[in-house]
């Protein structure tokens, strides 16, 4: 009669497969580092796709910037954790894109190194929520007065609700 499997052996197998998952997870997050960096492709006959973020109401693409654009926004400047976060303000981006009035925005992100969104009310958005751009050719959303878990990076879309 063969022997039951340990539990042993299935907490192994458990333990190699989250070590394959978060494994995969970094190289896609290093694919998109690499892909988006500066803007340009891996290879001249491979041109990396153009990265903007897309800023839409009721469904609707208001505006889309891509980062000529944001750069172009007034820019803003705060120091979290000891280091500095440049760019445009999202309340600047608010304005800029047109919005009118909304209960609230809903940042979404490519979610490959965090949960790849946040809902901000009109209150949190006035409290200096920072649009920064990365070193991967990207942008987050961040703010001293929201968690580091909330952030956002490699942001793809702002949806006013």
């Amino acid at each position: 009669m063969p022997a039951a499997p340990s539990r042993g052996g299935r907490t192994a197998r458990l333990t190699g497969l989250a070590a394959v998952l978060v494994i995969a997870a970094v190289l896609a997050a290093w694919g998109l580092q690499a892909r988006y960096a500066d803007g340009a492709g891996s290879s001249k006959d491979d041109p990396a796709p153009s990265y903007s973020v897309a800023f839409r109401q009721g469904g609707t693409i208001l505006k889309s910037y891509d980062l000529a654009a944001l750069r172009a926004l007034p820019q803003s400047r705060v120091v979290i954790d000891g280091k500095e976060q440049t760019g445009p303000l999202l309340a600047t981006l608010l304005e800029d894109a047109g919005a009118g009035s909304y209960d609230s925005v809903l940042v979404k992100g490519a979610g490959l190194r965090d949960k790849g969104s946040l809902t901000l009310t009109p209150d949190q958005v006035r409290q200096r929520v920072q649009i920064d751009f990365s070193d991967r050719g990207t942008v987050k959303v961040c703010g001293p007065d929201l968690y580091h878990a909330e952030w956002v990076r490699d942001v793809l879309t702002i949806d006013v609700r």
